[in-house]
């Protein structure tokens, strides 16, 4: 990442710009995308809702520059439904918001000459090569795509996901982080942590649903009824929680004032309660590589112990809420839910082509094409699995350096002197945990968010991660 700060802004203010334009292009004949720009007042109240949106959010990164920070952490799970001819997609809207308002705040501090207090040091040691890392697997995804057996989910990968995160990253490289900042993060995470959590509960109460009325279906058909929250996938609400009960448990482990603890207990109490209400193992198996980490980090080979307990913890809590290995939750290919065949199914499209797979993008659609033209879901549920499918044995090594350089940049350095670095380490190994039972790793904006504070971290005065500050 260059040094130059308007070179900076330029770049990210072009990325931005032209990944939105690529996506409608791609769907620009699309009978939804037709009916929306025929429609001059459509299409002229998006823009301006956009526009009036984007300047209030950099007007207040401007004035209050550690807002940035907190409205970024803050809208990383928040998705809003937006229906366009008929049709309703989940898009990552706030975050987006704040992405733009953070790159127009930053673009107007460049053109004054304003310069943060503690300028960022050049990246040197496993960060460089991490950022190198990313570097390539953007470059790469993007020349795959050229051959992809689905350029259109290629495309708005690149253009939903891959851009708007990478500027995340950057940004966050460009926050002064101090403690008190540090503390207000996570407490923003917590409190919206804890609104979902409140949302699942009452869902699991009233046995009600939002947004996924397939999952209500499946629900019907269950004596156990899972819960998603505010989001379309029980996985997904599970994924965001664990990586808040992660967050919330370094924070325990390093506070000792009890009414501070208290109300990080019940807090994480509340989670946990609402992640075993998802019933997603994979969340689960999250829960407990984060935590296990942070007792790691934080007490070395005590830490075993402390880590096998929380698993303990875990199981049980599992067990009360499916119930014994005969019930219910154990029916219906339990645990498995027709996995496996994807999985096996992506293990022979890798052998198929294991040098550059079958392009960007396109696990679903060789999938359907070579494996099981009725497949009704066609997810690996397996990030490696997913690599090696669409990007071969080249995108695998890729992939496996990027894991390796952000594992060494974030646990490096004595990270388990500082609570903060703790953090970010243990929600790093968390989300990688559930990406290799969900997959959707490179493509969730919590692993570029992680890397970018874990980036800063390093680069930043020990001060800035010494302590997570009320």
């Amino acid at each position: 990442m260059t040094r130059d700060r308007r070179l900076r802004v330029a770049a990210l203010a072009l990325a931005l710009t032209v990944a939105p334009l690529l996506v409608l292009g791609d769907v620009w004949n699309e009978p939804r995308v037709v009916d929306f720009r025929e429609s001059p007042a459509q299409v002229t109240g998006a823009l301006v809702l956009a526009a009036v949106s984007v300047a209030a959010l950099a007007t207040a990164f401007r004035r209050w520059p550690e807002a940035f920070a907190i409205a970024a952490f803050a809208t990383l799970p928040l998705r809003v439904p937006i229906s366009i001819g008929g049709e309703t997609a989940n898009l990552l809207v706030p975050l987006y918001a704040v992405i733009a308002g953070g790159v127009v705040s930053l673009a107007l501090a460049a053109r004054r000459g304003e310069a943060r207090a503690t300028p960022p040091s050049a990246a040197a040691g496993p960060q460089r090569w991490l950022i190198y890392a990313l570097a390539s697997t953007l470059l790469l995804y993007a020349i795959q795509t050229s051959y992809s057996e689905d350029v259109s989910n290629a495309i708005e990968n690149i253009g939903f996901f891959l851009v708007p995160f990478a500027a995340l990253f950057c940004l966050l490289q460009e926050v002064e982080w101090r403690p008190r900042l540090l503390g207000r993060v996570l407490i923003a995470v917590a409190a919206v942590a804890a609104a979902c959590s409140a949302v699942a509960i009452y869902q699991w109460l009233s046995r009600d649903l939002f947004l996924n009325p397939e999952l209500f279906d499946a629900n019907q058909l269950h004596v156990y009824f899972r819960v998603n929250s505010i989001f379309y996938d029980p996985n997904i609400l599970g994924r965001y929680l664990a990586l808040a009960i992660t967050a919330i448990g370094a924070y325990i482990s390093w506070n000792d004032d009890r009414r501070v603890l208290a109300a990080a207990l019940a807090t994480g109490a509340l989670l946990l309660a609402a992640t075993t209400l998802s019933f997603s193992i994979t969340s689960f198996a999250a829960v407990l590589a984060g935590l296990g980490m942070v007792a790691v980090l934080r007490w070395a080979w005590r830490g075993a112990a402390v880590a096998a307990a929380i698993g303990l913890v875990c199981l049980l809590a599992l067990i009360l809420a499916g119930g014994l290995p005969n019930s219910d939750i154990q029916s219906d290919r339990g645990i498995d839910s027709g996995r496996s065949d994807l999985i096996e199914g992506g293990i022979d499209l890798a052998q198929k082509r294991p040098v550059a797979g079958w392009g960007s993008g396109s696990f679903g659609a060789a999938f359907v094409q070579e494996e099981d033209p009725e497949a009704r879901s066609a997810v690996s549920h397996s990030e490696p699995i997913t690599v090696a499918a669409e990007q071969g044995a080249i995108g695998l090594v890729v992939y496996i350096a990027f894991v390796v350089f952000a594992l060494a940049t974030l646990l490096g350095a004595r990270a388990g002197a500082s609570p903060v670095r703790t953090t970010v380490a243990a929600c790093f190994v968390a989300i990688f945990v559930h990406s290799l039972g969900y997959a959707g790793f490179i493509i969730d904006p919590a692993t570029w968010a992680l890397l970018g504070l874990g980036v800063a971290l390093r680069r930043s005065p020990p001060e800035a991660s010494a302590t997570m500050a009320s």
